[in-house]
C-alpha cells in the first residue's frame, strides 16, 4: 500500500480508537486460570469446556490441537450421510488453492478438494437441516470458549459473514497444497482491507469411520519442533492486530508486521516481555525493521527490510514456494527470481524440522491457528471418498475499508 494512501487509513483509524480495544488477538500466552481472572475476554460464557486448556493451549503457541472421539457417534453417522445426499444432489463444486495471479483456476472433481456450496450455506434448506444445525451449535459452544480461554474476544460474536463452516469431499486421488489459511490483509493488496473480519482459528472434524493409512488423505501439518513452541511466551498469530508474518531464534520468537505506523509505512516488531517491580508481565515492542517501508506487492521478502542481527535467523511463513496463492503472475510464468513455483500438490516437505500426519478418523477434531501453521493434504490413495466438516472461526480486523 503506498504511503499516501496508509495515510488516509490512518486518519479513518483515528477515528475508530474504541474499535481497536476490543479487536483482534491478546499478546500473552493463556494460563490455566486466564477464563477465571479475565473478565472482559468474552461476555458469554459456554455452557461446559468442550476442549482442554491443554488443547487451546497448543493453538497458542502455534501446535495443532488432534482430540479424538469428539464429535458423538449419531452426528458422526447423520453428518455423512447429510454430506452423500448434498453431493449427489449436485450440492458440491471444486474448490482447490486459488491464485489470484491466474485468471483460470483449472480445478476439477477428480483432482482438487469439492466443497458443499449449497443455496444460502450451512444453514439452507437441503439435505439434513436439523442435523447441521444441531452440530453448528456445537460449534458454537467451541467458539465461545475459545473467545475466552485464548482471550480473543471478538470470535464470540455472531454474524451472517462472520464464520465460515462446510463439508468437504475429495474423491480418490484428490488432494490440497501446502498453503496457509490466513495472510496478513497488506500483503493482499488493496482487497485485503474490504472483509472486516479474517480467518482465526482453522477446524477440521472428520466423518470417515474405519479409515486406514492405507487410504491416504492424512492432513499434513508442518508446525514448529517442541521445544520451540515450548520456549515461546507470546501467543503466536496476532499482536494487537498486527498480524504475523515470520519467526525469528530458531522458530521461538513470533515476528509481526505494522502498517500502521505514524510513518505511514510499516514495521516489523517483536513482543518481549519485562517484568515490572510488582513481578507484573509488561510487554514491548521490538522494532526489527532498518526502518519504516512500504509493503511491496507479491511475492515479498520480509527479510530485506530487517536489522542485519536478525535477518539470518529469520523465517518467513508464506513465500511463493511455500504458499503460492499470492504469487505474481510473472512468477507462475517462471520469470521471477525464483524461475517459477511449484504446483502445490508437488511440494517436497522434506526441509520441514516437524511434519505432523493426522489420519482423517470419524469423530477427530483438529484446531490451530490459521494465520502461523502450513498445511496440506495428501492425496486420498484408497476406493472411497474422504469427507469432512471444515471452517474458520473469525476475528474482527483491525480496519476495513467501506467501499
Amino acid at each position: 500500500m503506498a504511503t499516501s494512501t496508509r495515510f488516509l487509513l490512518l486518519a479513518a483509524v483515528a477515528t475508530l480508537s474504541s474499535f481497536f480495544t476490543t479487536s483482534c488477538c491478546a499478546a500473552a500466552l493463556i494460563s490455566s486460570n486466564t477464563a477465571a481472572t479475565n473478565n472482559n475476554s468474552c461476555t458469554t460464557t459456554p455452557p461446559s469446556p468442550l476442549i482442554s486448556t491443554e488443547d487451546i493451549e497448543k493453538i497458542s503457541r502455534g501446535g495443532v490441537a488432534i482430540i479424538p472421539n469428539w464429535l458423538p457417534p449419531h452426528l458422526i453417522s447423520a453428518m455423512h450421510d447429510d454430506a452423500q445426499q448434498l453431493f449427489h444432489n449436485g450440492q458440491f463444486r471444486p474448490d482447490g488453492l486459488t491464485n489470484t495471479a491466474i485468471k483460470d483456476q483449472g480445478f476439477t472433481t477428480k483432482a482438487d478438494r469439492q466443497t458443499f456450496r449449497g443455496g444460502a450455506g450451512w444453514d439452507s434448506d437441503v439435505g439434513d437441516v436439523a442435523t447441521r444445525i444441531e452440530f453448528a451449535n456445537r460449534m458454537r459452544e467451541l467458539r465461545l470458549q475459545l473467545a475466552q480461554v485464548l482471550n480473543r474476544p471478538t470470535l464470540a460474536e455472531e454474524g451472517r459473514l462472520k464464520h465460515e463452516m462446510t463439508y468437504n469431499w475429495y474423491e480418490p486421488g484428490a488432494s490440497l497444497g501446502r498453503h496457509l489459511d490466513e495472510h496478513h490483509e497488506e500483503t493482499k493488496g488493496p482487497s485485503g482491507w474490504v472483509m472486516p473480519t479474517r480467518r482465526s482459528v482453522t477446524w477440521l472434524v472428520y466423518l470417515n469411520e474405519g479409515w486406514t493409512k492405507e487410504e491416504g488423505g492424512a492432513l499434513r501439518c508442518m508446525p514448529r519442533n517442541d521445544e520451540s513452541m515450548k520456549k515461546n511466551t507470546i501467543q503466536v498469530g496476532c499482536h494487537e492486530g498486527n498480524l504475523q508474518v515470520g519467526w525469528i531464534n530458531d522458530g521461538v520468537t513470533p515476528v509481526f508486521l505494522d502498517v500502521f505506523r505514524e510513518s505511514g509505512g510499516a514495521c516489523l516488531y517483536q513482543v518481549v516481555n519485562n517484568n515490572n517491580n510488582n513481578n507484573n508481565n509488561e510487554e514491548e515492542r521490538q522494532i526489527l525493521s532498518t526502518r519504516d517501508f512500504d509493503v511491496p506487492a507479491q511475492p515479498i521478502d520480509f527479510s530485506v527490510f530487517l536489522k542485519e542481527e536478525v535477518r539470518e535467523s529469520f523465517a518467513q511463513i508464506s513465500t511463493n514456494r511455500l504458499d503460492p496463492r499470492f504469487a505474481s503472475a510473472v512468477t507462475i510464468a517462471g520469470g521471477g527470481s525464483g524461475g517459477g513455483i511449484t504446483p502445490p500438490q508437488d511440494f517436497d516437505c522434506s526441509d520441514e524440522p516437524t511434519i505432523l500426519d493426522i489420519m482423517p478418523v470419524a469423530g477427530t477434531l483438529v484446531l490451530f491457528d490459521s494465520v502461523t501453521l502450513p498445511h496440506l493434504v495428501r492425496e486420498v490413495t484408497g476406493k472411497r471418498q474422504r469427507i469432512a466438516a471444515t471452517g474458520w472461526f473469525h476475528e474482527d480486523s483491525q480496519f476495513s475499508l467501506q467501499i
